[in-house]
């Protein structure tokens, strides 16, 4: 069944959501999805690093292009000048709550199309899958 499902994901076309959006990677989207949804408001380079499971060099990559594209601020740390906080600006959460809104869009035209009941069991499942790969973290 694995092999099946493997199989049948490569067959499947890839949802906008899914793809390069105005040359952002997927580095570079994990780090501003990170960053959307921290409370404290920022994180280190090293903390993005540990727990996006991203190499030390690209998250360096990633974080020099976002600053170029004014998504993020890095700042010195107020109590420790070695350490930089990176935080995401005005115009990074605006992009993700508009690349938000097109994945919702997506998904909202593919659950329909699947019809009710079998959007529910869909939605059941991918909890299931996250509840199962979480608990072996």
């Amino acid at each position: 069944m694995a092999n099946e499902m493997v199989s049948n994901m490569t067959k499947s076309p890839k949802m906008p959501f899914q793809k390069k959006v105005d040359d952002l990677s997927q580095g570079e989207r994990r780090i501003l999805g990170y960053l959307t949804f921290l409370k404290n408001g920022g994180a280190s380079s090293g903390e993005l690093s540990e727990k996006l499971f991203l190499s030390t060099p690209r998250v360096a990559s990633a974080l020099k292009s976002l600053s170029k594209k004014g998504f993020i601020e890095r700042n010195r740390h107020e109590n420790d000048k070695r350490i930089v906080i990176v935080t995401i600006t005005e115009a990074g959460k605006s992009f993700m709550r508009e690349e938000q809104e097109k994945a919702v869009s997506m998904l909202e035209k593919t659950l329909q199309k699947l019809g009710e009941e079998d959007a529910k069991e869909f939605v059941r499942i991918i909890k299931r899958i996250i509840e199962n790969t979480t608990e072996d973290e």
